[in-house]
Parts: C-alpha cells; structure tokens; sequence
C-alpha cells in the first residue's frame, strides 16, 4: 500500500505543478484560439488524474494511515493513536478538496462538449459525483463545527455551494442565452480554486510552516478561494455583457 501510494503521490505533484502554470493558459490567451482549446484540453486530463489520485490517496490514508506511512515501524500506543486521528482528519480534508476539484473541471469540460443541450447532464452517472459532493460537505461541515476547524467548515460550504449551482444549471427550466459560456469558465476558475487551495494546505504546507505562523498559513489557504470568488464574479459581468447573455431566466 505504501508503495503505490508514493507512486500515486509523486505523479499528483509533478502533474499538479504542472498545472499551477497550465491553469492561465487558458486564461490569457485568446478564447477559442488552438492555444486555448489545447491547453485547455490537456489541463481538463490532467486535472481529471490529479483529483482522482487525491482520492485515491486519501482513501487510502482513512483506511489505513500507519500502513501508508509508517512502513512497519513500531509506536507507542499513545503515540500511534495521535498519528492515526491527525492523519486521518487531514486526510477526509484533502478528500473534500479532491472531489470538488474532479466535480467542477468535469463540469466545466461537459458544459463546454454539450453548450446549451443539457439532457446528457440529467443521467444519474453524471449526477451521482455531484450528490457525492453535496453529501461529502455537508458530512464535513458538521465534522469541522464539532472538531472546530474553521478551514473545513469554509470549504464544506464552498462545495455545497458548487454542488447546489451544477444541480440548479442542469434543472433550470430555460438558460439564458449563451449561459453556458458562463458556467464553462466559472467551473474553470473553481477547479482552479481547489488546485491552488490543494497546494497551499498540502504541497506548501512545509514551506509555509517555516515562514508563517500557524494564523497566517490559514489566511494563505483562504487566498485561493477569496480571489477566485472575486475573479467569477467580475468576469462573469465582462463574459455577459462580451458575449450578450441574457440576465433574464426562468
């Protein structure tokens, strides 16, 4: 089990900061260009690999975190009941953040592959990841209230509130005119939330550690969320009013 979770670790880091670059290309250059629609395609791929290998990971670690960690090693009793829990918790975290991210970059593909026709969406091979999700947060929402973990209660309702948006765009009954461009690059932008939120509290915990108190280092997990959320928005104005959506729904 060790040995396939070091695998799985080194891949999901070298694609993962691939990826921290990758995600812009899309981005700045120009939307329906080759650059774009390339580069779009071989983040979407590799994004798919990085959440499903941080499920994997994570799973693996709820399971049975002395095994992948310890590789035989002998603790105390006391010792190795805290590394199992914080292992543990950390892991159901990292869980969350995976999901969310497979969920919001498949989104965002699918939305692109079908525009406006929405029926492919409404299958329950499409929408059982998404209840997932919605269930997942809400389970880890009462989990970070009762352990008192602020991080997981924030990110419990970033994933409700992303669940809930890809269920209310599948069922709404009518869109609005080119509304799928709008749920295409904001399901963008939220993956890209979780990519760098994924990065912040796993891949540059260490390094923030050395720099930071632990105060700030959850101000620096908090950064991606903040200024995503903020990115959506304004481009979501510019996107309507570039390509004429219509702000008018039923």
């Amino acid at each position: 089990m060790s040995f396939i979770h070091t695998i799985l670790l080194y891949s999901h880091i070298f694609l993962g900061s691939l990826c921290l670059v990758l995600f812009w290309v899309p981005v700045i250059c120009g939307k329906g260009t080759k650059l774009h629609k390339l580069s779009g395609r071989y983040y979407y791929f590799m994004m798919l690999f990085i959440a499903g290998s941080g499920i994997v990971m994570s799973l693996m670690v709820l399971f049975d975190p002395a095994q992948v960690y310890l590789k035989g090693a002998i603790l105390p009793a006391e010792k190795l009941a805290k590394f199992v829990s914080e292992r543990r918790h950390f892991s159901a975290f990292l869980l969350l953040l995976s999901v969310l991210t497979w969920v919001t970059v498949r989104h965002a593909y699918v939305v692109l592959k079908v525009q406006a026709e929405r029926q492919p969406l409404r299958t329950w091979h499409y929408l059982l990841p998404v209840v997932s999700l919605m269930l997942g947060s809400l389970f880890m929402l009462g989990y970070g209230f009762n352990t008192g973990t602020w991080l997981f209660m924030i990110f419990a309702m970033v994933g409700v509130f992303t669940s809930t948006g890809i269920v209310r765009y599948v069922f709404r009954a009518e869109l609005a005119n080119r509304q799928w461009i709008i749920e295409h690059f904001s399901s963008m932008i939220g993956s890209g939330i979780a990519l760098y939120t994924a990065f912040f509290a796993a891949g540059g915990r260490k390094l923030l550690s050395e720099l930071l108190s632990r105060e700030w280092q959850l101000a620096t997990w908090l950064i991606a969320p903040i200024v995503g959320t903020l990115a959506i928005s304004l481009l979501t104005k510019h996107f309507s009013r570039k390509f004429r959506v219509s702000t008018s729904t039923k």
